[in-house]
């Protein structure tokens, strides 16, 4: 017997082999399913030729399952059930009532940005589970190009030319010092002053780190790490306890009070960047991950205002 999955049977067969079982005649089945009798015994038959049986015993007033059709039936019913499960299950995704999304950010945007975002996301789709992973840049770009995450929040435009760029907001890097360091009052500190200070800066990899290399590139001056650190909160303790010099995001910065470091803007050169989200080119955006950066968006300006 030739198998069912022969490209020859498709799900309208399956639909109309299951309406004319249901009702028992031909003719009640197509008033049903609004086809014309000859086109639906014609469509029963091409399933038949496929299959290499009949299904049906047809007789002048009804018609009734064969042994196969009998057979046959039950997976039929199972088969169209799953596609209606799919169906909703995809109208679910559509209208993002469930779902998932995986996203990598920068560890500095997860301070203030992804928390009130996320709180914002969770109140208009609470059916979407968010994972959110905390990467460098050069770590996220890979997770991008092998699809571990589908979303990017780091720096733009991408190193990797496979990844397409989307602007956020753009930041300076700041210092941040001891609230009793003599440089607090002056509000700025040049990069050559940062030269002969002990820095705290993330490690090879972060964005910021490299920034802040090619600053001192430029200015033809060599960098003393004392420490290096990815945690923001970590940094700015060691900071407010006389343990260095801080080189961070100003975004990083958002919604914390200084009482115990001071925020100095970095001069000659200034250290510039833009954040945004990364995505891979060609790659279809799915609906929760539109909606989530459309709410990352809107909660990026009213911070940065």
């Amino acid at each position: 017997m030739p198998s069912i999955l022969n490209l020859s049977v498709e799900l309208r067969h399956l639909l109309y082999f299951q309406a004319v079982a249901q009702h028992g005649s031909f003719t009640r089945a197509a008033a049903v399913i609004g086809l014309r009798q000859p086109t639906l015994s014609q469509q029963i038959h091409q399933m038949e030729r496929a299959l290499g049986v009949p299904l049906f015993d047809r007789a002048r007033r009804r018609c009734r399952l064969t042994s196969a059709g009998e057979l046959l039936l039950p997976y039929v019913r199972r088969v169209l059930a799953e596609m209606e499960n799919l169906r909703s299950s995809l109208d679910d995704l559509s209208k993002l009532r469930r779902g998932s999304l995986t996203v990598a950010v920068l560890p500095s945007v997860t301070h203030r940005l992804l928390p009130l975002a996320l709180e914002k996301f969770r109140e208009g789709y609470g059916g979407i589970q968010i994972k959110l992973l905390e990467m460098s840049v050069d770590d996220m770009e890979r997770a991008l190009v092998t699809g571990t995450v589908e979303i990017g929040i780091g720096h733009v435009p991408p190193a990797e030319t496979s990844l397409r760029g989307q602007s956020l907001y753009a930041e300076e890097l700041v210092a941040v010092v001891a609230a009793a360091d003599p440089q607090a009052r002056t509000g700025v500190i040049t990069v050559e002053e940062l030269a002969r200070r002990q820095l705290l800066a993330p490690p090879p990899g972060y964005g910021t780190r490299t920034l802040l290399l090619k600053a001192f590139a430029k200015a033809r001056r060599t960098p003393h790490f004392a420490l290096e650190l990815s945690s923001v909160d970590v940094l700015l303790h060691m900071v407010a306890a006389g343990g260095g010099t801080g080189i961070v995001p100003a975004s990083a910065l958002w919604g914390r009070s200084a009482k115990n470091y001071a925020v100095l803007r970095i001069t000659r050169p200034a250290l510039r960047r833009q954040i945004g989200f990364l995505t891979m080119h060609g790659a279809h955006t799915r609906p929760a991950a539109e909606a989530f950066m459309t709410i990352v968006k809107t909660v990026a300006k009213s911070l940065a205002s």
